[in-house]
């Protein structure tokens, strides 16, 4: 007898996004500060010319409470429009390119703060979109 394919759940697709996105930030935020031995900072808000070191657990709680978000915002748009992922994608692709504002023209940033900043980011997004349109909408 065949083996049947199987498809993974949304649920599960989504759920290992939401772990991918933490694990590849953390893997990034590891080799910018461990290996490339780059200061990570964030600026101190809109417009400030101060910064804050950047350290491992924000990255790592930031990471799962943006998935976590966009996770939600996805099952809440599904229970009630049949148009939630093209809503969502915009959505989200809206929310990536604001994101970036900080990390691009924050003053007191040094190139390799900008550009691992902007890599972590990027890569949110790279696992996020196309992870959590992937297959139907998850069971309620």
């Amino acid at each position: 007898m065949p083996a049947t394919p199987t498809t993974a759940s949304p649920v599960r697709t989504r759920a290992l996004a939401v772990v991918a996105t933490v694990v590849a930030d953390a893997l990034i935020w590891l080799l910018a500060h461990s290996v490339l031995d780059i200061d990570l900072r964030i600026p101190d808000g809109p417009g400030s010319t101060t910064t804050s070191e950047l350290y491992l657990p924000a990255v790592l709680i930031g990471s799962a409470v943006v998935a976590l978000l966009g996770w939600g915002l996805l099952a809440l748009l599904e229970r009630f429009t049949g148009r939630a992922k093209p809503v969502w994608t915009g959505v989200a692709v809206l929310v990536l390119l604001l994101s970036l504002f900080a990390p691009l023209f924050g003053a007191g940033l040094t190139a390799g703060n900008r550009v691992t900043l902007v890599l972590l980011h990027l890569t949110v997004g790279a696992i996020l979109v196309p992870a959590f349109r992937k297959g139907g909408p998850a069971p309620a």
